[in-house]
Formats: structure tokens, sequence, C-alpha cells
């Protein structure tokens, strides 16, 4: 599994402080066609369908009669194997696919509505609703709402099925048969959509704080974790039920890893391969042995580092703001607002304390 978009080789491993654990490190994401952000805009229906092509697939799209001026924008961002588009129309449209094959594909609304079908469902995508689509079937998008926004998620088919892997810590049979839908409305879907809104707004920011690997790869993982916990397949029973007892031993394993080295990019997944048990394992042990999960142990031990940086610093040459990023928080305000539960000040006042 990896743990982003890096340089390492297959079975290349990486240890980290002076621990006895390693991490086995697989092949980098192959480096996309396309920038790893991208913009653009265009009125004319053909160069919208060789751009879409370019971004997505092989498309063919088309207006809707007695729709209005068209104009296409996409706004789009590479996070790991997932590529992230917010994409607009300003006229009703109709796209058509052939089978995505190497891919994954989820239709987030982030306003409006979509109408498809894939393998003769029928989904009609709302703020409520997001629609998915599998590796297999040709795709019609019947109508795309004028001025509907759409957060366009492609995943790549062997990363996913391979988080799935993981998750379950067994092989899993190809492809993953995922429902055609998943609601949004609460549960993992509402975390899935919340995740997808952040991350859509990530896009157009001129340093994109997910590009960070500390921010970035967690939050890509979470985001397939989410898309496998919230939409129904064949293995999903299986993902939520809680894990078998383990001993204090690997719950010690996984905290000696992130006190020995707190700035890198953990998942859960990753703390459960150090632990050498699965995630479920892990998160029941934590709970019984840390009353806390082990993000959230991560999360304390990080806000232990940004504490002693600060105390540390010059107040005329740091803020808080940059040393709170690079200990991967990326959410200011719940930040300031843990670091305050914990050390009974903000954070502003440690960096400026004589």
């Amino acid at each position: 599994m990896r743990l982003s978009g890096g340089n390492a080789g297959a079975g290349q491993r990486r240890r980290l402080g002076q621990v006895g654990w390693s991490m086995v490190v697989s092949p980098a994401a192959a480096v996309p066609a396309l920038p790893w952000r991208f913009s653009t805009r265009t009125f004319d229906l053909d160069e919208a369908s060789e751009q879409g092509a370019e971004t997505y697939y092989p498309l063919r799209m088309g207006l809707l009669r007695g729709t209005g001026r068209f104009k296409m924008a996409i706004d789009a961002m590479q996070l790991g194997p997932v590529l992230l588009g917010d994409c607009r129309f300003d006229a009703d449209i109709t796209m058509d696919f052939a089978e995505l094959r190497n891919f994954y594909h989820l239709n987030v609304p982030l306003s409006g509505h979509l109408d498809s079908t894939n393998l003769r469902n029928a989904v009609t995508a709302t703020t409520e609703r997001a629609v998915l689509y599998g590796p297999t079937g040709d795709i019609r998008l019947r109508r795309w709402g004028a001025r509907s926004r759409i957060l366009c998620v492609k995943i790549r088919r062997d990363a996913l099925e391979a988080e799935l892997e993981r998750l379950l810590q067994r092989s899993v049979r190809s492809p993953i048969r995922l429902a055609s839908s998943l609601e949004l409305t609460g549960g993992y879907g509402r975390m899935l959509r919340d995740l997808a809104r952040l991350l859509a707004g990530q896009i157009r920011q001129e340093e994109p704080l997910a590009r960070q690997e500390i921010i970035g790869a967690p939050l890509w993982h979470s985001l397939l974790d989410l898309l496998l916990a919230a939409a129904d397949h064949e293995h999903r029973d299986e993902l939520l039920a809680p894990g078998p007892p383990c001993r204090a031993p690997a719950v010690d394993r996984a905290v000696e890893a992130m006190r020995a080295a707190p700035q890198t990019p953990f998942t859960a997944a990753d703390l459960a391969e150090i632990a050498g048990v699965s995630i479920r394992t892990l998160q029941a042990a934590f709970q019984r042995h840390l009353d806390v999960s082990p993000m959230a142990y991560l999360r304390n031990v990080r806000l232990e580092g940004v504490h002693a940086e600060l105390a540390a610093a010059d107040p005329t040459r740091t803020t808080v703001t940059e040393v709170a990023h690079r200990w991967g928080f990326m959410h200011l305000g719940r930040f300031a607002e843990a670091y305050g539960r914990k050390y009974g000040d903000p954070p502003s006042r440690t960096l400026k304390s004589p």
C-alpha cells in the first residue's frame, strides 16, 4: 500500500528512528500525464469533450435540447492515486463513457443533480446521494443539470482494491462489486461527503495543504477507507465487524513507532501493519488499554511536538500556523481547541512566552 506518490521501489523498506520496526513501501503511483493540479474553461463542446477525455476517460459529450449557452469549468488536483475534479457546466449535458477498466469513480454533487445509468442501474445523484461506477459496464450520464457542481473522483482500481485487502488482511476478488449509490446524510456517508467537500476546497488553494505528505497521504487513504465503509459491497460486513482482542505488545509497537517518528504520515492501516494486527483489532486494543483510538493518540503526540517547538521558537521568525501545518494539523480552529484543552493556553501564548 502506498504512503504517497514517492519514489520508493518495490520491496524497499524505510526504517524510522532506532526502533525495531520497518514498513514496506510499495511502488509509487504512475506519474499522471496531466500536471498535479490544473484548471480548464471552454465554451466549445468539442473542446470540452477532448479535455474531459484527457482528464478522465474517453467520452462523448452532448447538449440537451432547449439548454442555454454552453460552458465547462474543471478545477482538478491529483492526490496519490486519486484525481479530484470540481466540475461545472452552464447547460444541461449528456455524456457517454466506455467501461472504466482500471478505475473506480465517485460523483459527489456539491450542488444540483446528475442522472446516470451503469450496468442497468439508474441513479439520480444529489447532495444527499452520491453515485458510484465500477470498472465494468458502459456509463451514460443522461442529464448533468445546468450549473450543478459535481466533485468527480477518479480512483485507481489497484489502489482501492489494495486498500481493501490491507484493511481485511487477505486477498479479495477483483473487481469490488460496489453498490451503484450511497447515502451522504449520515454515518460513514456523511463523513465521506464532509471529506470530499474539504478536498474540493483545497483544489484552488495557492499552496494546498493536502499536497504536504504528512497531511495528504492520510487524507486520500481516509477517502478510500470511508468509501469502502459507506458503500454497500460483498466485503462490507466483514470490514465493519468488531476486531478480536489482542495483547498490549501490539499497542506498544504502534506507540513506539508514533513516538519515534511522529511527523510520519501514518494511517490507521500503517499502524496496524507495524503492530502486526488488523486495523479493527488495533483500534479495539487502543480503546481498551489507552482509552483512545490510534489516530487520536497520534494527534496527541503531535500536539506535544507542536508545544515543544513553539516553546523553543523565536516569535519574530515563526508563526503558529507554520508549526501546526508542519505537524500535520490542517484545520487551525480544531487544532487550537485541542491545544487549549491539553495545555490550558492558546498556542499563540506558548509562542510568545519568555
